[in-house]
């Protein structure tokens, strides 16, 4: 059976049984729901990002880095739980609900490289970690993971690497973990 992904009005409330395939929602730009996940840690007093290198065969920005874990809302389900859910599929990675910090919902609006579009509401976590993870891949979403120093990743976002989430996205990102670190 085909995974459907939550359709959303405008205003930002789930539409009532009503899901889409991602065929449909990236050629007809259907506004639907992501979760992401932006894991951090303070290494020596040096806060880093978790950064995943999307795999060569992702439909959209292949081979470029993004969020540390995140993906699309299945029909009927919370952003909460998806944010969950994928961290544990993409990084095998099992979250305590209460270290998993909301901070923002950003309203996304991309055309990729092969024309899908991307539109997109998104729920932003934080989820700050000890030193001492180890994490899985799931190979067919995720090539490979690395840390970033927080200043590296300020001066980077905006390149070909990464995916063009865009400069209030990333600010966005950036400010939650900055103001978790106080």
């Amino acid at each position: 059976m085909e995974e459907l992904c939550q359709l959303y009005s405008e205003q930002g409330l789930p539409l009532k049984d009503r899901g889409a395939n991602k065929t449909d929602i990236f050629s007809k730009g259907l506004l639907h729901g992501a979760s992401h996940v932006w894991i951090w840690r303070n290494n020596e007093n040096n806060p880093e990002i978790l950064v995943q290198k999307r795999a060569a065969s992702k439909r959209t920005w292949p081979n470029r880095y993004d969020i540390s874990a995140a993906g699309h809302i299945d029909l009927g389900e919370e952003p909460l739980a998806a944010a969950l859910r994928e961290t544990k599929e993409e990084i095998n990675l099992d979250i305590e609900l209460s270290a998993l910090k909301f901070f923002s919902i950003h309203r996304a609006h991309l055309t990729a490289e092969n024309g899908s579009i991307e539109n997109e509401l998104q729920w932003l976590y934080a989820l700050k970690l000890s030193n001492d993870v180890s994490f899985a891949l799931q190979t067919e979403e995720v090539a490979s993971l690395k840390w970033l120093p927080l200043d590296k990743f300020k001066t980077n976002y905006h390149t070909e690497e990464f995916v063009p989430h865009g400069e209030v996205y990333y600010q966005t990102v950036i400010k939650a973990i900055e103001f978790e670190l106080i």
